[in-house]
């Protein structure tokens, strides 16, 4: 090593020593107490508001998520009383009671025909 290094601060045998030392001391001009206690001020505020909107968002969802079950509900029982609509409009008392109002006449005696014999006709 050279006698003079420790006069100078720098290494004339491997300059690249002195190029990383030089970039070293530089950052920690550049980040120096009062600005680096200033990014990380910054860096907590930021943070804290991504946090708010985060649990703001999730707690709205919360909420149009309860909604969309209470109208699920809601809509699960209508169906249920339409289903029950749907079963009393085709029992046979209900349709026997309506023939009356249509002016229909009952069915006679019904004939069925039957052919004879097992013949039929091609094409």
């Amino acid at each position: 090593m050279c006698k003079f290094w420790k006069k100078e601060k720098c290494n004339h045998h491997f300059p690249e020593l002195n190029q990383r030392r030089q970039r070293l001391e530089h950052f920690r001009r550049y980040f120096s107490g009062a600005r680096l206690t200033l990014i990380i001020v910054g860096m907590i505020a930021v943070l804290g508001l991504i946090y708010l909107t985060q649990t703001n968002t999730v707690a709205t969802k919360g909420y149009q998520i309860r909604d969309l079950e209470q109208q699920l509900a809601t809509l699960k029982e209508e169906n249920k009383k339409l289903n029950l609509q749907y079963i009393e409009q085709q029992s046979i008392a209900n349709i026997s009671s309506q023939v009356a109002g249509l002016n229909l006449v009952p069915a006679g005696e019904v004939e069925i025909i039957s052919p004879i014999g097992s013949t039929m006709a091609l094409r």
